[in-house]
């Protein structure tokens, strides 16, 4: 059957590599994927298939009927970020602000190679299988799992289980790397909007320094927390914005901070919340100032099952070899919307390399395009075998 899924896999590669530049060359953002998902229709449309929507979201699915009484489901998220392209690429972005620099153009790729393979091949299949194009997974913190699931999609489908892939520059082509339990982070935002009060700089005395509230609210949510938890709980605060309506010589009445919260653990993520939030305002009362605290809770843990990860590894290793297979030890803290297929039913998620000098979200982010063969062998070749 290797064989097999191989060549139908060579016989398509041409047609998903220019489907992957199409959607690398037109990417838009989450929620507004309305051409890509024009894209999908037709590149299926032509050979035969149906990409059916979910209510009135953009992207689909396919359904490829085993005439089984288990579904399970693949899916590939297809929306791309606000980023100017670098990379110099032939199929660079048109979309002007706009880039495919998280790999959902190829995630989209290897699951539309996926649902050709399969389908060629469905007198085989012992389950039946979803192929799901889902849309806004950057869009934090609602995200396009969530807006899905809340259509009913899952358990109007009996779908049971979940699979689904991210592409990852620190790992060469042909290697992959998992763990099961939790794979991925929380990912929440905060903001945390400091009122003191206004003067002139050469007398601090008569106004409320937000700048200082400031300076020691950043130490002692990066540090003091950390001192407060257990050395061995994974956990992240980093703040990325600061921001002021001051001058070189006023003293500012109002900063603002905005940051995120990464842990994978919701003991510890309802700890930092708590402790942002009198941190902040405790700092700023002792300055006679006030600090008013948001947090906005974002996508979970991906979790990983225990059965299908040890299912999964062990057919990647006969397919990879064991020496490209990477059992990691730590979770990334990555936020990924996956997470909320992996809270209603067992999932599994891996990264797939694709050796990149360049980050995700990077402006030179370009996967090579060999990882597209190998992803649509490997993940065809494993949901083939699901019973």
């Amino acid at each position: 059957m290797t064989e097999c899924i191989k060549r139908i896999v060579q016989e398509n590669i041409n047609d998903i590599v220019e489907l992957r530049r199409l959607i690398h060359r037109y990417p838009e953002l989450g929620g507004k994927e309305i051409e890509t998902t024009k894209r999908l229709q037709a590149f299926f449309k032509s050979r035969g298939l149906t990409l059916h929507p979910i209510a009135d979201l953009t992207g689909g699915y396919l359904f490829i009927d085993a005439k089984s009484n288990k579904t399970i489901c693949f899916r590939a998220d297809i929306d791309a970020l606000p980023i100017v392209e670098a990379t110099g690429a032939l199929f660079t972005s048109e979309s002007k602000g706009t880039m495919h620099a998280c790999g959902h153009d190829v995630h989209t790729a290897v699951a539309a190679g996926v649902a050709l393979t399969l389908e060629k091949l469905k007198e085989s299949l012992k389950c039946n299988v979803i192929v799901l194009f889902q849309p806004a997974e950057e869009c934090n913190p609602i995200g396009g799992a969530l807006p899905i699931i809340e259509t009913g999609f899952l358990r109007g489908n009996n779908i049971c289980e979940m699979y689904g892939l991210h592409v990852w520059p620190s790992y060469p082509v042909g290697e992959i790397a998992l763990k099961t339990g939790a794979l991925m982070g929380s990912s929440d935002r905060f903001v945390v909007e400091i009122h003191g009060k206004k003067s002139h700089a050469a007398e601090p005395h008569n106004g409320v320094d937000s700048i200082s509230i400031a300076s020691e609210i950043i130490n002692a949510l990066v540090h003091k927390i950390r001192r407060e938890l257990n050395p061995f709980d994974v956990f992240l605060i980093s703040i990325g914005s600061i921001s002021s309506n001051g001058r070189y010589n006023i003293i500012c009445d109002n900063v603002k901070l905005e940051g995120t919260i990464r842990t994978v653990s919701e003991p510890v993520r309802d700890f930092v919340h708590k402790r942002i939030c009198a941190l902040s305002e405790s700092i700023a009362a002792s300055y006679c100032g006030r600090a008013d605290v948001e947090i906005h809770r974002g996508y979970d843990v991906v979790q990983n099952d225990f059965k299908l990860t040890e299912s999964f590894v062990n057919f990647a290793r006969m397919s990879l070899g064991n020496e490209k297979v990477h059992q990691l030890d730590e979770p990334s803290l990555i936020g990924e919307d996956f997470s909320r297929y992996s809270q209603e039913v067992p999932s599994l998620y891996f990264f797939m390399g694709c050796e990149n000098d360049y980050p995700l979200h990077s402006d030179h982010f370009l996967p090579k395009e060999e990882v597209i063969q190998q992803g649509v062998e490997l993940v065809a070749g494993y949901l083939l075998q699901r019973q």
